[in-house]
C-alpha cells in the first residue's frame, strides 16, 4: 500500500452499500445484516478504506456508562481478500480509535476467536491485550457478550485509553448500564437474529 494513496472516509448513503458488501464478502450474510441494522439505527459509524476501489471497512460505536465512562466497541473490521497483510486493517482500526478517542472513549474493545490469528496479531501490534471472554462473564455475566453481539467469539481485545478496563467492567454491571446494554442488545442483536431466523423458516 505504500505506493498507493489510501483514503479512509465515512460512507454516505450512496457508498454505504459498499461497506455492507465488504462485510458480506468477508464475514457472511448474517454479519452483513447486523451491519445494516447497526448503521440504520444510527448506533454504528463506519469507515471505508479506498485506493481507487473499496479495500476494507470498519464499523464501531461507543456506549456511555454511568457514572462517567465511555466504552468504544470496534464491531467489525474486514479487509478484502487481495488486500490483507498490507496495512489496510491497521489504518482502519487506527482511524476508528481516533474517532472513538475524540468521543471520549476510556477503553476500546473488540472481540475475536482464538483461532483468528490475523486479527489477534493486528490488535496486539496496536497495543491491545487479550482477555478471555469467559473470565469477563464471571465478573459481569453475559453483558459484554451482549454489548458486542460476540456469541461466536471467545477473546476480548482491550485497549485502555483513559481508564482501566476493570473499572469500566465494574460500571457495566451497574443496573442503569445493564439496562442500557440489554436495550442495545435487543435492537442490534436479538431483533435482527429473530428476523433472519423467521425468514429462513
Amino acid at each position: 500500500m505504500s505506493q498507493e494513496t489510501l483514503l479512509v472516509v465515512e460512507p454516505d448513503s450512496r457508498t454505504a452499500s459498499e461497506l455492507v458488501s465488504l462485510v458480506e464478502e468477508g464475514m457472511g450474510a448474517w454479519q452483513a445484516r447486523y451491519a445494516v441494522e447497526c448503521l440504520n439505527q444510527g448506533v454504528c459509524r463506519g469507515l471505508v478504506a479506498y485506493s481507487r476501489i473499496p479495500l476494507g471497512a470498519v464499523l464501531f460505536y461507543s456506549v456511555g456508562l454511568d457514572p462517567s465512562y465511555v466504552l468504544g466497541v470496534i464491531y467489525y473490521v474486514v479487509v478484502g481478500e487481495g488486500y490483507r497483510r498490507r496495512g489496510v486493517g491497521r489504518v482502519l482500526v487506527a482511524s476508528a480509535e481516533h474517532v472513538l478517542e475524540e468521543e471520549g472513549a476510556d477503553v476500546v474493545l473488540a472481540t475475536t476467536r482464538v483461532e483468528n490469528l490475523g486479527s489477534r496479531r493486528l490488535f496486539y501490534s496496536m497495543g491491545y491485550r487479550e482477555v478471555p471472554l469467559h473470565s469477563i462473564e464471571e465478573e459481569c455475566g453475559d453483558l459484554l457478550t451482549k454489548l458486542t453481539c460476540s456469541y461466536e467469539d471467545d477473546l476480548a481485545l482491550v485497549k485502555e485509553i483513559g481508564a482501566g478496563f476493570e473499572d469500566v467492567l465494574a460500571a457495566l454491571g451497574a443496573k442503569p448500564n445493564a439496562r442500557r446494554v440489554e436495550r442495545l442488545w435487543y435492537s442490534l442483536c436479538y431483533r435482527p437474529w429473530r428476523s433472519i431466523r423467521l425468514r429462513a423458516q
